[in-house]
């Protein structure tokens, strides 16, 4: 199995859809998915990862800047991320996150944080395991 992570498209919206639907229970449109996705993959200040199993999108990530009167330093917010249930384990959220890491850092972030409240408690293990105290992971320098 090969996996794939390249910037989204706006024909991913379909398979970023049913992810919405499926792995993070929120209640979009496909239409309204479609309408973003397009808006969003032409805005340099968002970021939306792919990742392709055998040319089928099985996970997606979102970043966008992250600015706070309380915070010296910039960020990058992770907005969202899914990966299919029959895709776990193997990873692929880890590789959506490096991606999105990288591009954090060469857009000058100091790191990343988390913009929602994963709803399983693996979730919170997954984001442990790669680094995050809280909601935030600090790039070394």
């Amino acid at each position: 199995m090969r996996v794939t992570i390249r910037a989204a498209r706006p024909e991913d919206a379909k398979a970023i859809f049913q992810l919405i639907r499926d792995e993070l229970y929120e209640n979009l449109s496909a239409a309204d998915t479609a309408h973003i996705l397009a808006r969003l993959c032409v805005n340099r200040k968002h970021k939306v990862f792919s990742a392709e199993v055998d040319g089928q999108v099985v996970g997606f990530l979102h970043i966008c800047d992250y600015e706070s009167i309380l915070l010296r330093d910039q960020l990058k917010n992770i907005t969202a991320i899914a990966v299919a249930a029959s895709y776990r384990h193997i990873g692929i959220g880890r590789a959506l996150l490096r991606w999105a890491e990288h591009w954090a850092e060469e857009y000058g972030a100091k790191g990343v944080r988390l913009d929602y409240h994963p709803l399983l408690a693996s979730a919170n293990e997954f984001f442990k395991a790669c680094g995050f105290q809280g909601n935030v992971k600090l790039f070394q320098e």
